[in-house]
């Protein structure tokens, strides 16, 4: 598995989604969002259960999605922007594996 690199994030979400009007800052918060997302919901513990829930991939995506445009909604950047930037983020976590 290789290891998350934000600027390789970056760089694979711009590819993936016309966010020219955006900072890399600014997808940098989207980023961070998620992650804040993953430590609220417990996702970033080490569980060394091996009995885990099986949990459909699209419902952990609306939830992400759901909280992170909650967490821009005081921001002029668009909903249907947020919501193909996290798509893009979450696209590049499984490029990973």
């Amino acid at each position: 598995m290789k290891m998350y690199d934000e600027k390789d994030a970056i760089a694979f979400m711009r590819s993936n989604v016309d966010a020219a009007q955006l900072t890399d800052d600014d997808i940098l918060d989207i980023i961070d969002a998620i992650f804040e997302f993953y430590d609220e919901n417990g996702d970033l513990d080490l569980d060394f259960d091996e009995d885990e829930e099986d949990v459909e991939p699209e419902a952990d995506e609306q939830a992400i999605i759901d909280y992170v445009v909650e967490a821009f909604s005081d921001t002029a950047i668009p909903q249907s922007l947020i919501t193909e930037l996290v798509k893009a983020e979450i696209a590049y976590e499984q490029s990973l594996l």
